[in-house]
């Protein structure tokens, strides 16, 4: 079953993308906020570890963008879309050369979605 690490700070997000990924088929793990992404991803044993990240932009405390920026300077390689409401051209500049998979933007498209995360753990 392919593990999806859901990060975002609002509730109802995170629950609407939890069912929608779990009536999918998908494993979820979802949480609020960058630095329990890294939590997340460095506690959990390898064998356990998701296999692509939904990582929201921008959120409180640690951001998205900076959880991206520690987990490639770790070596952390898994496959990561970065969701969010901003211009597609603020995210992309601001994740440029940090090694997200691709973006996708809120309203969420679920086909698209559903689509990109099977490409990428294919």
């Amino acid at each position: 079953m392919t593990r999806v690490l859901v990060a975002d700070d609002s509730e109802t997000i995170l629950l609407l993308l939890r069912t929608r990924l779990e009536m999918e088929g998908y494993e979820v793990t979802t949480v609020s906020d960058g630095q329990q992404v890294l939590d997340t991803v460095t506690d959990t044993d390898p064998a356990q570890a998701p296999d692509v990240i939904l990582l929201d932009a921008m959120m409180p405390g640690k951001s998205g963008i900076d959880a991206l920026r520690e987990l490639r300077g770790s070596g952390v390689d898994t496959p990561v879309l970065i969701v969010s409401a901003y211009r597609e051209q603020e995210i992309l500049g601001d994740t440029a050369g940090l090694g997200a998979d691709g973006l996708v933007a809120k309203p969420i498209d679920f086909d698209d979605l559903l689509g990109r995360i099977a490409d990428l753990t294919a």
